[in-house]
C-alpha cells in the first residue's frame, strides 16, 4: 500500500470525520447495540457504492449529481458536502486540489487522484475510513473497550481488501442501493437537543 494512502487513513489527517458518526448516535438512541451489524450493513448500503463514487472522481469522473440522486436526505447531503470540503482544504496544503463543496466519496476521490494513489488503494481508503469513522465513534457512545472496535476492524479487513479489489475492476453502471433507515434517521438526528455528533 502507498504511504500516502496511509497518510489519508490516519485519524490524525485533519478530515472532520472524527465529528460525524454516520448515523449511528441516533442509531444507538433508538436502541441499536450490535455495532458490527450496523458498520457491516453501512458497507453493503452506503461505503460500497461511495467507493466507487471515489474511484471514478479519483480518475477524473466527478459525478456529482449522480452521488446527489442517491442521497436524498438533505441532512447527509449537507453533511458530506462540509466533511468533503474539510478534507479538500486540509489536502490542500500537500496537493494541488481546488476547495470546494464536495460529498466526501468524491472530495476522497480527488485527493486520491492528486496523490497518485491506486484505484483499488482508493476504495480500500473509502471503504477503511467509513467502518473506522464509525468504530471511533462507538467509543464515545457505548461503554466499549477500544480493543474491541480495532477487533471490529480487524475481522472486517479480508472483506474490505476483497470488496475494494471488486470496486476498482467495476465498469459497470454506478451504485444506487438504498439506505432508508440512515436517510430517514438524519434529519430526527439533527432535531436532538443533546447530541455527541454533526451526523
Amino acid at each position: 500500500m502507498d504511504p500516502l494512502t496511509l497518510l489519508l487513513a490516519d485519524s490524525r489527517f485533519p478530515s472532520g470525520s472524527y465529528a460525524h458518526s454516520l448515523g449511528l448516535e441516533q442509531a444507538v438512541s433508538d436502541g441499536l447495540r450490535d455495532v458490527p451489524a450496523f458498520i457491516r450493513a453501512r458497507q453493503r448500503l452506503v461505503a460500497e457504492a461511495d467507493a466507487r463514487f471515489a474511484v471514478e472522481a479519483s480518475r477524473g469522473n466527478v459525478f456529482e449529481e449522480e452521488w446527489y440522486m442517491r442521497t436524498p436526505s438533505p441532512a447527509l447531503r449537507d453533511a458530506a458536502r462540509r466533511t468533503g470540503s474539510q478534507l479538500l482544504r486540509a489536502a490542500s496544503a500537500i496537493w494541488a486540489v481546488p476547495v470546494k463543496k464536495t460529498p466526501r466519496p468524491l472530495a476522497l476521490g480527488i485527493v486520491a487522484g492528486a496523490a497518485g494513489i491506486s484505484a483499488e488503494d482508493t476504495a480500500l481508503l473509502a471503504l477503511y475510513d467509513d467502518a473506522a469513522t464509525v468504530a471511533s465513534a462507538a467509543l464515545k457512545l457505548l461503554p466499549l473497550d477500544p480493543a474491541v472496535t480495532a477487533r471490529w476492524l480487524a475481522d472486517l479487513a479480508p472483506e474490505l481488501a476483497r470488496s475494494a479489489t471488486r470496486i476498482a475492476a467495476d465498469d459497470g453502471p454506478l451504485p444506487a442501493p438504498a439506505a432508508v433507515a440512515i436517510e430517514l434517521n438524519a434529519p430526527i438526528h439533527l432535531e436532538q437537543r443533546e447530541r455527541l455528533f454533526a451526523s
